[in-house]
């Protein structure tokens, strides 16, 4: 009996075992008849084995699919789903502070205003110095310089600083970054020039390395359609149709001839155009060309939206209205990166409405992988999947007229049979004395 038990399990583990090394069909929760639609994916020509290849969603993808995309599914033409990797390239930013001790602060009249930053110890990788200052409206050149001994110096970098400050609407902008290479020298030394401006006023320094990666984005087209003014508010309204819900989109940026502006303006969304609800409260467009400061930010950032339609309220108080000429609609470029073999073909399933985010073992390996440049798969045109079964909702929602008429029946029905009830019951009793 031990011994058939031991063989029971043996073959019972041998057989799970088989079960997890076997390619398998593709996984419980994919079923043709549950995905309305799929592209064909069109590989690279040139693709060795399990090689990595990206793929960008396209518009029709991201309108066909469900919210954030999470009901893709590739398959390959043996029925085998295709793990892959879902990466929205929204950039990275870290910034490492490093500890600085300034001296030998000083103004040459006419040139330039002067510090040195002691890192404290050589070996310390650096690539940006900040300093800090009450100084308002300024637009100067910063230059940097390097050395390991603090005796030889080598310039690092040069480029503008500046603080722009309108008391009367509130409005500050400031640069007072200086990146360069990196570099382990313990010293650095910083001249802001004088331009006839008199001397500078430091009040304190911080050295940074900063590691940064730039977000990759994609422009959606959208068409601009005027609503006119807003008296009320004050505001010029401006609608942005993107042609279908979907489009995942973070920024907008508008294109103005007009100069010396400031505008503070909100951002609204809406799927119908008739019920609007706020994305991005508070934001600024400006542009500037005076002789204390030049600069310009038309654009502006807001919490991801995938709705078809913004309205951009342009809040010009009692000012003229600007000349909009467009608008552009970015959002964040999202890409697939899945291992394909050249001479397979492989499709990619979306349009289900009950599908989940899938977890595959390519979400924790992926660090790990070389994916910058990768050759890039194309999407054939939408198409319909013939196998595709639509679910049909409950009776009580394809029939809403039902449950209520079945009840006012079944009340119907018992109070007659009430009745009838307490007619028979007087029958039954004895007549009442005289």
């Amino acid at each position: 009996m031990r011994n058939r038990r031991h063989l029971l399990a043996w073959i019972l583990g041998t057989a799970a075992l088989a079960a997890l090394l076997t390619p398998s069909p593709a996984w419980a929760d994919f079923s043709l008849r549950d995905w309305r639609y799929y592209k064909t994916i069109i590989l690279p020509g040139s693709l060795g084995r399990d090689a990595l290849v990206e793929l960008a969603p396209d518009q029709q993808l991201f309108t066909g699919a469900a919210p954030d995309l999470v009901d893709l599914r590739i398959i390959a033409s043996n029925d085998v789903e295709v793990p892959y990797k879902l990466e929205v390239s929204r950039g990275e930013r870290q910034r490492t502070a490093l500890s600085v001790s300034l001296r030998d602060m000083g103004y040459v009249p006419g040139r330039y205003t002067t510090f040195n930053a002691d890192l404290g110890q050589a070996g310390l990788l650096h690539n940006q110095i900040e300093f800090q200052t009450l100084t308002r409206s300024f637009f100067r050149t910063a230059t940097v310089e390097s050395s390991a001994d603090g005796a030889t110096w080598a310039k690092v970098a040069e480029q503008p600083v500046y603080d722009f400050t309108d008391r009367e609407s509130g409005f500050t902008t400031r640069y007072t970054g200086i990146r360069y290479g990196e570099t382990t020298a313990r010293h650095l030394r910083v001249r802001i020039s004088d331009d006839g401006e008199g001397p500078f006023d430091i009040t304190g320094a911080s050295v940074f390395y900063l590691k940064e990666t730039a977000a990759r984005e994609v422009s959606w087209p959208a068409s601009l359609a005027p609503t006119g003014r807003d008296t009320e508010r004050r505001a010029t309204l401006l609608e942005l149709d993107l042609g279908a819900p979907g489009l995942p989109t973070h920024r907008v940026a508008v294109a103005v001839p007009d100069v010396n502006f400031y505008r503070e303006v909100t951002l609204e969304a809406s799927a119908n155009r008739r019920e609007w609800r706020m994305i991005q409260a508070r934001a600024s467009i400006y542009a500037y060309d005076t002789p204390k400061f030049v600069g310009k930010s038309l654009g502006f950032t807001y919490p991801e939206s995938t709705e078809r339609y913004l309205r951009l309220v342009i809040h010009d108080e009692d000012n003229l209205p600007l000349q909009v000429q467009g608008v552009e609609v970015w959002g964040f470029q999202r890409r697939l990166v899945f291992a394909g073999n050249l001479g397979e073909s492989y499709r990619l399933y979306y349009g289900s409405a009950e599908a989940r985010r899938p977890s595959y073992d390519i979400e924790r390996v992926f660090p790990y992988l070389t994916t910058d440049a990768l050759p890039r798969a194309g999407l054939d045109p939408q198409a319909l999947n013939p196998s595709f079964m639509e679910k049909k909702p409950p009776v009580s929602e394809r029939l809403p007229w039902l449950l209520p008429t079945a009840v006012a029946v079944a009340a119907i029905f018992v109070a007659l049979l009430l009745l009838a009830v307490v007619r028979n019951a007087k029958k039954l009793l004895p007549p009442p004395p005289p």
